[in-house]
């Protein structure tokens, strides 16, 4: 059975406390079309990276990002009053790029199948 290292059960306080934060918590709308897909944490708990991707045509990369940036002291202090940790890491953004490269990868598939009608090889 593998035993996971404190940065892997850190890395999932986090995920699960800044989605409910996003959801309920912080009173920034924009907030509320944002998903946290993946966080990841470094050994020695000091930066944890929070991947996110967006849920809704109504907000873009650009301003979701925005809001995070904007929103981050109130996002640390939910975490800090609701999460048992000595010291809460540095909180740093990236967009999650899996699904837009997923989608990209789908379109060249479909492109690729014979139009119906078509000739088949």
């Amino acid at each position: 059975m593998r035993r996971f290292a404190k940065s892997d059960k850190v890395a999932d306080l986090l995920r699960h406390g800044i989605s409910n934060a996003l959801l309920k918590e912080v009173e920034d709308e924009r907030l509320r079309w944002i998903s946290v897909t993946e966080v990841n944490v470094n050994r020695d708990l000091s930066v944890a990276r929070v991947f996110f991707t967006v849920v809704s045509p109504r907000l873009d990369r650009k301003g979701a990002e925005a809001a995070l940036e904007e929103n981050r002291k109130a996002l640390k202090g939910y975490l800090a009053a609701n999460l048992r940790l000595r010291q809460l890491p540095e909180l740093r953004f990236q967009y999650d790029e899996t699904a837009d490269s997923a989608q990209r990868i789908e379109d060249l598939l479909q492109s690729l199948k014979p139009k119906e009608g078509g000739e088949t090889p």
